[in-house]
């Protein structure tokens, strides 16, 4: 996205919204212009909500904490199952002293370490060492403020899975996703997508009942200024219109928008990318 584009996102959103979040599939701190976006930011009303890797954060840290846009820093730690285990415990490492830096200069700054795994059998051994180390970090270490109770991932289950670390910082376990995806010969849910960017074999059952807070409490804006209904969809499959075009409020309010919403509202997935959608299992029927 370049500058030009992004300034018109954050006019527009001002509009309709106090929060903005640099995701929807990528590594944000990656963009060359990640820093003029932050002071970008800064001038507007609007709030930022990071979803990191966090394998940037050494180099990136000191830059987040300065900004008095950034509100929220999610980690998706869950993605270190996947790396070799030096990388994933130096990675882990580098997480952990931004946020005992952030405990000290940013006691504001919301943190969630995420753990977006549950149910994967082959997580579990970097689950166990994960919640080993922010023990270590921050409940048995000499510098804790003060008593802390052990960390346990049998402390998580499906009503409660946030859990306080210290401050600000959370613990939060969810269940593993797969990046839906329509068919664009067919426009049938055909095939998903996991969180390494892989598709996976086979029909992908067809689900017409559910809901979803897209359009409700979120909407996506892609790189080439496309609007999405939701922030699974980096692909496009549901694009209501382009920010350069019109104004955002004016795309909320399309025909295929309201659709989608009158939809959700009465429990209804009417378009093939929803039906084909794992993550909105999570809102319940």
């Amino acid at each position: 996205m370049s500058s030009e584009l992004f300034e018109r996102c954050i006019a527009e959103a001002a509009t309709v919204a106090e929060n903005v979040y640099f995701h929807v599939l990528g590594e944000p701190t990656l963009h060359p212009g990640f820093g003029l976006f932050l002071k970008k930011l800064e001038e507007t009303p609007l709030k930022l909500n990071l979803t990191t890797n966090g394998t940037t954060i050494a180099r990136t840290g000191k830059q987040i904490l300065a900004s008095p846009a950034v509100r929220q820093v999610n980690f998706s730690t869950h993605a270190y199952a996947e790396l070799p285990q030096d990388a994933a415990l130096a990675h882990l490492q580098e997480v952990l002293d931004f946020c005992k830096m952030a405990n000290a200069v940013r006691p504001d700054l919301y943190i969630n370490l995420r753990l977006w795994n549950v149910g994967n059998a082959a997580s579990h051994s970097w689950n166990e060492t994960f919640i080993a180390k922010v023990n270590d970090a921050f409940v048995n270490s000499s510098d804790a403020t003060k008593a802390a109770p052990q960390i346990s991932l049998e402390h998580f289950c499906s009503r409660h899975k946030s859990f306080p670390v210290t401050g600000r910082i959370y613990l939060h376990q969810d269940s593993r996703f797969e990046w839906p995806k329509v068919d664009e010969r067919t426009g049938s849910a055909l095939q998903t997508k996991d969180e390494r960017g892989e598709y996976s074999e086979g029909k992908n059952p067809k689900n017409t009942a559910g809901t979803c807070r897209a359009l409700d409490t979120h909407v996506a804006i892609l790189h080439d200024g496309r609007i999405v209904a939701c922030c699974l969809d980096h692909s496009g499959q549901i694009t209501l219109g382009h920010i350069q075009e019109q104004s955002l409020l004016e795309i909320l309010d399309t025909p295929t928008a309201r659709n989608l919403r009158e939809g959700f509202e009465k429990h209804e997935l009417r378009h093939p990318f929803c039906q084909s959608c794992s993550f909105c299992k999570r809102f319940g029927k």
